[in-house]
């Protein structure tokens, strides 16, 4: 109760705002405001000092390849040395006399053909190494000439494994021939100028198919498979599978003498 002197008054009540509640991106800054007003620790502040004069230092050094990032110099600078022997080996031609007239244009031309010769000399000759084979060659005794040499003495002579690859077709009747071995090495395509016209397996001597196409045949050549070939006939070129059926005539190609299939462009290339 209020005394009899005192009126009554209504203190109005008051609310208080509520803070809207904190997102993710503010969480940060409101703990930096809260409590690094100070600035931060001296020891956090040095430590940012530190990082930043080190980055700064590292931004700064040259980028050439003659330091790392620990300012070590490189011991070995600039590419590996290429002996003169390999690079005599793999020299295409002598270097060519520039004109003496002002002619600018073929004097640039000149020489950067010459530097891309150069360049692609060095690069064979660093390659060498990755290729330790030797190609084969024949080497007849004293007196002996290399033509007398049958393919039954190099068959004798060498090891049992490249002594077993050794086979012999006789075909005298439908040549000469043209042949070509898939991209496995297996299959054995023959193709006879009077139009015969046969596929093998070398390996195991098994015959795949045979035909006669009755008419002159130029040339013959494997597919991207060994399921398919085509055969450059006297007039058109036509495309047959491994049993010898017929699966496309391309009259587009006519009197082709010779052709090349691209494997990894899938064409056939004519000519």
């Amino acid at each position: 109760m209020a005394s009899p002197g005192e009126a009554d008054v209504t203190v109005p009540h008051v609310e208080k705002k509520k803070k809207p509640p904190a997102r993710y991106w503010q969480e940060p800054q409101d703990r930096e405001i809260g409590g690094n007003k100070d600035g931060g620790r001296p020891e956090q502040q040095e430590k940012q000092r530190t990082h930043k004069a080190k980055k700064r230092k590292r931004d700064e050094q040259p980028r050439d390849g003659k330091k790392v990032i620990s300012g070590k110099s490189d011991p070995f600078p600039g590419p590996a040395p290429v002996p003169k022997d390999k690079l005599q080996k793999f020299k295409r031609q002598d270097k060519i006399q520039k004109p003496r007239r002002q002619h600018y244009r073929l004097k640039d031309i000149i020489t950067r053909s010459e530097e891309a010769s150069e360049m692609a000399q060095k690069q064979a000759a660093r390659f060498d190494l990755l290729l330790p084979e030797d190609a084969g060659f024949l080497e007849g005794d004293e007196d002996e000439d290399t033509c007398m040499i049958s393919q039954e003495d190099i068959a004798d002579a060498v090891d049992i494994t490249s002594g077993a690859k050794y086979f012999n077709l006789k075909l005298s009747q439908f040549g000469p021939y043209r042949l070509d071995y898939s991209r496995t090495g297996r299959h054995l395509l023959l193709g006879g100028r009077r139009g015969h016209v046969a596929c093998v397996d070398w390996q195991s001597k098994q015959l795949m198919c045979e035909i006669n196409v009755m008419e002159s045949i130029n040339d013959v050549k494997w597919l991207h498979t060994e399921h398919m070939y085509a055969v450059a006939q006297k007039k058109w070129l036509y495309i047959y599978d491994s049993n010898g059926i017929e699966l496309h005539c391309i009259r587009t190609f006519n009197d082709v003498l010779r052709m090349q299939f691209l494997p990894y462009h899938f064409l056939l290339a004519t000519a």
